[in-house]
């Protein structure tokens, strides 16, 4: 854990107190006070140099009434030469104090306490060792505008603490955007940011997608892996967004928890940030053949966040082409910048009806590079992960489109997941194969589906042209 040396007077602890609390929650760190009577804050700051940081409480009580460069000369020769640890200043009252203080981490509580402790905290929070790469980078949405009350409500219940907050509308509304601004606004709070991508995606799938964010193995999905995940969550400062969430999936972080759930759904709640309708937006189509293509592809995707060089792959359109056509079509609002880290963008509704009712050859196009991604052996791990939320809507595709494809990703994307430590959407995966085949009256698919579920579930089987099974499964060989 990440240690703070606070220094104040003893006339000044119950501030300390206040911040220290605040910080012990909310930014994952130990606070150890020194309220000694003996000698300034000027004089006991060394007592922290151990610690990843200092922070010391500006205050008459706390420091000589006239300044002495002889008082802060090892101070001043600590923040100039830029030492470790660094050091912080909470200025509480009127008080003398070098003004070269206030270069840099310099904190007023005088001018309001909450704004004073969310300063601190993003400070302290840059101390801990954050991934290399976060999970999520929300991007800047150019047109981004207003819903300060809402934004204000958000920071306080989600910034200010460790809670959960839920934005409703029963439509297209804006909820996604006003997520996706407050994570770009408040992410310096927090360690990480596990953007979910719900939508039509079943509990399982999205327990997966979090699991795999987590770094750790959600097998079967069931409610004691949930509770598991909500576990090794809360013990973290993270935000954790459900996006377009539905009902049948109960996730709950405890009370004793440090991360902020947000949820955006299309299903009233109480206490739900209720918002209204998003203006109308209007769409410029550009004219270019390229960007058109590009478009296109874009529109057979997941239109909540997909990546960039997926739909370039569908559209056949060549690397050095496409930020120019995905600039384009960001600047008609045609498509919005979402996810920097991965390189992903999201589409509206609006914009996918304008691009094209049917798009046959450019769905046939996303099902073969799905399926040509998620091989087993695969030697672009990174793009297969980032493709796994296209797997599904490929498959349902492909079942009314190529009976022959749709078996094949079902065989493939199985093993991709039961190989990576997600059998639970393997499963259900097989179980839609199985469902699709009997519709079909396809009993020989049905058969070896039921056939490999048996293993997975160790249920007694006997199909058509087998006996009981006993001993171990070989493999499944699809």
């Amino acid at each position: 854990m990440v240690e703070l040396f606070l220094c104040c007077s003893p006339d000044d602890l119950d501030t300390a107190a206040v911040v220290a609390a605040r910080l012990e929650h909310t930014a994952e760190v130990t606070v150890v006070i020194d309220d000694s009577t003996t000698g300034s804050v000027a004089a006991r700051w060394e007592g922290g140099l151990s610690s990843a940081a200092i922070l010391l409480l500006l205050s008459p009580h706390a420091v000589p009434s006239r300044v002495s460069r002889t008082e802060w000369e090892a101070v001043l020769n600590h923040i100039t030469s830029n030492a470790e640890p660094p050091i912080g200043f909470l200025f509480i009252a009127e008080c003398g104090y070098p003004r070269l203080l206030e270069r840099k981490r310099f904190f007023r509580w005088d001018e309001g306490s909450r704004a004073a402790l969310r300063r601190i905290e993003e400070w302290v929070m840059r101390l801990h060792r954050l991934p290399e790469r976060r999970s999520f980078v929300p991007a800047r949405l150019p047109w981004f505008e207003g819903r300060q009350r809402e934004l204000a409500t958000l920071w306080e219940k989600l910034v200010d603490g460790a809670g959960t907050a839920v934005i409703y509308h029963s439509g297209a509304g804006g909820k996604t955007s006003l997520a996706q601004d407050f994570a770009r606004q408040a992410g310096g709070h927090f360690r990480d940011i596990l953007w979910m991508d719900c939508g039509d995606r079943s509990p399982v799938s999205i327990a997966g997608d979090l699991a795999e964010g987590l770094g750790i193995a959600c097998e079967a999905g069931s409610e004691e892996d949930l509770k598991r995940l909500a576990d090794v969550v809360g013990q973290h400062r993270v935000l954790l967004v459900f996006d377009d969430l539905r009902p049948g999936f109960d996730f709950v972080v405890g009370p004793e928890g440090r991360a902020s759930v947000l949820i955006t759904t299309r299903w009233e709640q109480g206490g739900a940030i209720q918002i209204d309708d998003a203006p109308p937006v209007e769409l410029d189509i550009p004219e270019d053949p390229v960007t058109v293509r590009l478009w296109q592809a874009m529109a057979v995707c997941r239109p909540s966040g997909f990546p960039v060089e997926l739909a370039a792959e569908i559209a056949e359109v060549e690397p050095g082409d496409v930020a120019a056509a995905c600039a384009r079509l960001i600047q008609g609002r045609l498509v919005d910048p979402f996810d920097q880290a991965a390189g992903r963008l999201r589409m509206s509704a609006a914009s996918v009806a304008v691009a094209g009712g049917s798009l046959e050859a450019q769905r046939r196009r996303h099902a073969d590079v799905v399926h040509a991604a998620i091989h087993p052996r695969t030697s672009h791990p990174d793009k297969a992960r980032q493709y796994i939320p296209e797997v599904m809507p490929a498959f349902r595709w492909a079942t009314k489109a190529d009976w022959n494809l749709a078996g094949k990703l079902a065989r493939q994307g199985y093993t991709y997941f039961r190989n990576h430590g997600r059998l639970a959407e393997g499963v259900e995966l097989l179980i839609a194969l199985r469902n699709a085949a009997e519709l079909r009256e396809d009993w020989q698919v049905s058969d070896e589906c039921d056939w490999e579920l048996s293993w997975v579930r160790n249920t007694p089987y006997r199909g058509a042209d087998r006996g009981p099974v006993e001993g171990d499964q070989l493999s499944f060989s699809f």
